[in-house]
């Protein structure tokens, strides 16, 4: 015997008289705003464009002040890939002074490793022995670079190389 004696169904059940309400708007069209209004979020755009672009030409500049970059343009391109990294070479000078003395060079470098990974390594370049540039190293990883090295997102390193 059957259970249920009425079939059953999903439950909706549309009038027989109702097939014009099925398809009745019940919002608005959507209006498009006037091009011209969509023009004034561009206003002044290549202007703001052109003053990053001077910014960041203003920042190498003053990295090449302070860092020896390589005849190749791969320092370059990689500081433009990486805007932040600009900045924080220029607020590490002071310490890195501090730390290696005032006559010591750095310089810049870019390889791409094996696996095609590229780092920035600012080098110091170090003509004494290896034992005061290690704590000469140690000295600036203590009291700078410890607390910015996470500004650099890990695509730059400091190290030193003996001549």
């Amino acid at each position: 015997m059957n259970a249920y004696q009425q079939p059953q169904s999903s439950g909706i059940h549309w009038p027989d008289r109702t097939p014009g309400l099925l398809y009745q708007s019940f919002q608005a069209v959507p209006r498009w705003p006037e091009p011209r209004q969509r023009a004034s979020i561009f206003e002044g755009l290549e202007k703001q464009m052109a003053e990053f672009a001077a910014h960041h030409e203003a920042l190498l500049s003053e990295v090449r002040r302070h860092y020896v970059l390589p005849a190749d343009s791969s320092v370059v391109t990689f500081l433009t890939e990486h805007r932040t990294l600009s900045p924080i070479l220029l607020e590490a000078v002071p310490e890195l002074k501090a730390c290696f003395g005032a006559q010591a060079v750095f310089s810049l470098r870019a390889p791409i490793d094996d696996t095609g990974a590229q780092t920035l390594y600012a080098v110091a370049i170090w003509p004494g022995n290896v034992r005061d540039v290690r704590e000469a190293l140690e000295r600036f990883d203590d009291t700078w670079w410890i607390q910015h090295s996470r500004r650099a997102s890990g695509y730059l390193s400091f190290t030193y190389e003996l001549v």
